[in-house]
């Protein structure tokens, strides 16, 4: 059982829901390319790979999208099915689930973070001197980093 309270459960369901447009979308909206880039990269690096790159892409990417939309549609819908309570929402998940849970945080945890700025490169300014994060997001990124390793560390029992 994992108990959400209200506020985490929509913050989860409005970022699932932004992310489902993104994974959807046939092209990159205007400002999500680096989100679609962080949920799809490429499989050729060098530039002068760009035909594979094409082919590749049409040949499994549609696929791709499709496992996401759906591990993220299920996913609103756990939370929305959930007990309601003065607690929050309770939502009951089975290995499985939790297992599809972790693959579906880790999606908005890259899509939050390309958006607030957090990098794995070395050269980008740490979590507290991101400028223009919004005042709740880099609070949310992080606490969606402790509730994935709470999943895992449930599923290693």
């Amino acid at each position: 059982m994992l108990t959400l309270s209200t506020p985490e459960s929509e913050a989860l369901i409005a970022l699932a829901r932004s992310t489902l447009a993104v994974v959807d979308a046939p092209f990159p909206v205007a400002g999500d390319e680096a989100v679609r880039s962080r949920l799809f990269p490429r499989a050729y690096l060098d530039p002068t790979e760009d035909a594979a790159e094409f082919a590749f892409q049409a040949t499994v990417h549609t696929d791709m999208a499709q496992v996401r939309a759906i591990a993220i549609t299920n996913f609103i819908g756990e939370i929305e099915s959930g007990k309601h309570s003065r607690r929050g929402v309770e939502v009951s998940l089975d290995v499985d689930a939790a297992g599809r849970w972790i693959g579906v945080i880790n999606d908005l945890r890259l899509v939050l973070g390309t958006r607030i700025g957090v990098s794995d490169s070395e050269d980008d300014p740490g979590p507290s001197e991101i400028v223009g994060a919004g005042h709740g997001e880099r609070p949310f990124y992080t606490w969606m980093t402790y509730l994935q390793e709470e999943l895992i560390s449930r599923l290693m029992i």
